[in-house]
């Protein structure tokens, strides 16, 4: 069985669109394929021609082969009654971007649907390929969700296909860590790309570029090196 690897853009929206998709052609000349971008589909707050560039971008992408998927709502929690202790924690520890964790069933649902109406004001009858809750925090509710509305879900440690097929999916990500941590997590993004199991995520995200440029293109040097074939969530 051959090797993969997923290369993953997060934080695509109507906010950074114009400066990300320079970005993200130029990678796509650099991995030989498209790859797949995690979209925020809230637009609240942007003015109508801004939600035109964006919806105008985000079909130009899906035309030119990259693989879309849905990024949460709007990458930033709202208060919620439901949440517990644990999902407070992850709050704190993101800045308030895990508006997934640890919410109640209900609210889980209720925000999951504000994301998917949010995607098909933009995309009409186009299904996203997967969902990725933001920054990776859930809660025990939200795979199940995901699995039922017929997408594949991704947390911090996997990867799992619209029909329930797992893979173990390490992850190297520059975001939301210390700039002191930065060659560490270099070193064990090679790492993992040398393991001949699994199937291991290359997670970028806008804050990386320009500052980590040449070290994220080493990194997709290295999968391409060493072989792996660059694959998209609906192709697992």
């Amino acid at each position: 069985m051959s090797k993969k690897f997923l290369l993953c853009f997060h934080d695509f929206s109507v906010w950074n669109y114009q400066s990300v998709v320079p970005v993200l052609e130029s990678l796509k000349d650099l991995a030989g394929r498209p790859f797949s971008v995690l979209v925020i589909p809230s637009t609240e707050g942007a003015d109508e021609s801004a939600v035109a560039g964006f919806r105008s971008a985000l079909a130009q992408l899906k035309a030119d082969g990259f693989e879309l998927a849905l990024h949460g709502f709007k990458h930033k929690a709202e208060f919620s009654q439901g949440r517990s202790y644990m999902g407070l924690v992850g709050m704190n520890l993101t800045g308030g971007e895990a508006e997934f964790a640890g919410l109640s069933q209900y609210e889980s649902t209720r925000l999951l649907q504000s994301g998917l109406d949010a995607w098909n004001e933009l995309l009409p009858g186009l299904a996203p390929s997967a969902f990725v809750p933001p920054t990776w925090y859930s809660n025990k509710f939200l795979p199940g969700q995901v699995r039922a509305a017929r997408l594949a879900y991704e947390d911090r440690f996997s990867v799992t296909t619209a029909v329930g097929r797992r893979y173990a999916s390490p992850v190297v990500s520059f975001a939301g860590i210390p700039k002191s941590f930065e060659k560490l997590a270099l070193a064990f993004g090679g790492l993992m790309l040398k393991v001949p199991v699994g199937l291991p995520r290359i997670a970028l995200h806008p804050c990386d570029f320009p500052r980590l440029s040449e070290q994220v293109r080493d990194l997709i040097r290295a999968a391409l090196n060493e072989n792996r074939k660059l694959v998209h969530y609906n192709e697992l």
